[in-house]
């Protein structure tokens, strides 16, 4: 930790409210790897019953893939303990946040697919899913499970796994080449 997040969590804590706290536990919530699940299978489900297959297949192995990365390999070798007290009970390594990663990764996948297919809103779809992941990294810091700095690591590797995701994508899949 350094001094930005500490700085950080001290004005968080001087604006603390129940009201905010409720609603940081549900945004916490919905970033909970058992919620991301749901959504990947949903996702494996539609892009399957559409017969997006090769889509699919990036989907699944970008979603594992970030989580071996982020939970076998980054926390395990950084090993940052998290703030203490959090005001819900988490375990393990905080750095770096897969909260963020998995989120941010997973979200800008499905905005990337849907502006291929509805290129007008696709603006539309990038900009949600932004706000929807700062809120749960607010969440994170407001609930004071994560620092500052965890959060600007798990956006890192975020975009280095949307970028592999793409990436790969372009490479199985030629429709995708020039988008």
């Amino acid at each position: 930790m350094n001094t930005t997040d500490l700085t950080l969590v001290e004005w968080i804590h001087f604006y603390q409210h129940p009201i905010l706290t409720r609603i940081a536990k549900i945004f916490y919530f919905l970033g909970e790897s058992e919620v991301a699940a749901l959504v990947v299978i949903l996702g494996l489900g539609f892009l399957c019953w559409k017969f997006y297959w090769k889509e699919a297949q990036v989907l699944a192995i970008s979603t594992m893939g970030i989580l071996l990365v982020i939970d076998k390999i980054l926390k395990p070798w950084f090993g940052r303990i998290r703030p203490i007290p959090g005001l819900i009970d988490v375990h393990g390594k905080s750095y770096p946040s897969g909260h963020i990663s998995g989120n941010l990764m997973l979200y800008l996948y499905f905005s990337y697919l849907m502006g291929f297919y509805f290129p007008k809103w696709k603006t539309f779809f990038y900009t949600i899913s932004i706000l929807f992941v700062t809120t749960i990294g607010w969440s994170s810091i407001y609930l004071n499970i994560h620092w500052y700095t965890d959060l600007l690591a798990g956006i890192v590797v975020a975009f280095m796994g949307f970028l592999f995701c793409i990436t790969l994508l372009k490479f199985i899949n030629n429709k995708y080449l020039d988008f």
